[in-house]
């Protein structure tokens, strides 16, 4: 790792970081908040009402603790859909702007190998979502129990969120193979993006109807179970594991395509 390029990356990151941060926290609050009896009541009629559309967003069932409420209604869309903008944002910053600003140039002009200038530049991926992650969880601890004393055991709630970030991890790995692989422009900095929309789009349909229920079976999102997680289920946390290791390795993949890649700088 370079630390001089490691720290200037994460300064320009941190900005995007703590837009999609501030995001997150206050709809992780409004929900928390939203944990109620009656209101319960009304968000069951609602998805009585339109069960597809809800189950389209993870939102199919509500739960009975104040964790599996969270879980649905954030975890399910929300918190695959932000932290993807993020990764994009991020992905397009530490890889793609600088080759098409040929900015690349003065980087590779440097005594250092290529393998570890791109891991550095991972590094600050890697960091970024760590962040998110920490402020997110800190964050739905404290307003639960400002609101709910003793209804959000703080051990279960980290146990779901792990098993989120290697979720984070997968879609990281997909976009920046996609980046560091692609030759154009264009196509790094929006192929890796939109295969992770896809699988969202494809996880989406599989609960709309029992016609599609199968492609929930064909999509890497389905490996994700944080309450299984949770639960200590080994089915749930081998999905985890296969996620995190999955975009590990992909981001391995695109260091090494990186290393080989013609630039004409």
């Amino acid at each position: 790792m370079i630390l001089p390029l490691f720290k200037h990356e994460l300064r320009s990151c941190l900005l995007p970081t703590s837009i999609i941060a501030a995001v997150v926290v206050l709809y992780a609050v409004v929900i928390i908040g939203m944990y109620d009896p009656e209101l319960g009541e009304s968000l069951a009629l609602m998805r009585d009402a339109m069960p597809e559309l809800f189950a389209a967003f993870g939102m199919a069932d509500q739960g009975t603790t104040l964790l599996e409420f969270v879980v649905n209604y954030l975890h399910g869309f929300l918190l695959v859909v932000l932290p993807l903008v993020l990764v994009a944002v991020l992905v397009s910053r530490l890889v793609v702007r600088h080759i098409e600003r040929g900015s690349i140039s003065y980087l590779l002009a440097q005594p250092v190998s290529r393998a570890r200038l791109m891991l550095s530049q991972a590094g600050v991926l890697a960091l970024c979502l760590a962040l998110l992650m920490a402020v997110l969880t800190a964050s739905e601890l404290a307003c639960a129990h400002a609101m709910f004393p003793g209804e959000l055991g703080a051990a279960d709630l980290v146990a779901v969120n792990v098993a989120t970030l290697c979720l984070w991890v997968f879609l990281s790995g997909a976009c920046w193979a996609g980046a560091c692989a692609l030759p154009g422009v264009t196509a790094a900095r929006w192929a890796g993006v939109a295969v992770c929309s896809l699988f969202v789009l494809v996880q989406m349909l599989s609960g709309v109807g029992d016609e599609l229920s199968w492609l929930g079976d064909i999509a890497p999102l389905a490996l994700l179970d944080p309450l299984g997680v949770a639960s200590g289920e080994a089915g749930a946390v081998a999905g985890a594991v296969a996620l995190a290791i999955s975009g590990i390795a992909l981001i391995a993949l695109g260091i090494a395509a990186f290393a080989r890649r013609d630039l004409s700088v």
